[in-house]
């Protein structure tokens, strides 16, 4: 366990680092006239002030309590997953840092406020849809999380079988 007080730790500032980023970003936008700023581009990359009741992508799911009960308990079992994980599966330990990060960072707006801050507003021009939704440093880490586990699952855990069949 001590040896992987770094993870928990990288999850913790995660946590720190998207509370600050959306209060800081609310009141910033509460005060324009509008609630967004370009930051890149005409459309490209914008700031603006979106509050989600739901959860990915905006979709409702439950009440404010049921998702952040999921949310919870989603944040034990990978608690769980990163104490169990041998240590030389690094990138399925940051993966699960990251997602950790991210979902206590979204489950401490769920559950004070009833919904998430979001703020991050980019266009991925003739992309699926007309723009991407609204989103947050810790969806960010979510998301960057799942590609972290799925080049685990889809290329490493291969390898090893392939390894492990071999000898």
């Amino acid at each position: 366990m001590k040896k992987k007080y770094i993870f928990f730790s990288v999850s913790a500032l995660i946590v720190i680092a998207d509370q600050i980023s959306k209060k800081f970003f609310e009141k910033f936008l509460l005060s324009l006239d509008t609630n967004s700023v370009n930051v890149f581009g005409e459309e490209l990359v914008r700031f603006t002030l979106a509050y989600n009741t739901g959860i990915a992508f905006s979709i409702k799911l439950g009440s404010r309590y049921f998702l952040s009960t999921i949310s919870l308990l989603a944040s034990i079992f990978i608690i769980y997953l990163i104490v169990k994980i041998d240590l030389k599966k690094k990138l399925e330990l940051w993966a699960f840092t990251f997602i950790l990060g991210g979902a206590i960072g979204n489950l401490i707006d769920r559950a004070l406020y009833g919904k998430v801050i979001d703020f991050i507003d980019c266009d991925f021009p003739d992309f699926i849809m007309t723009r991407w939704p609204i989103f947050n440093i810790a969806d960010s880490f979510v998301t960057v999380g799942m590609v972290f586990l799925a080049v685990q699952y889809l290329f490493f855990e291969k390898k090893e079988e392939k390894q492990k069949n071999n000898q």
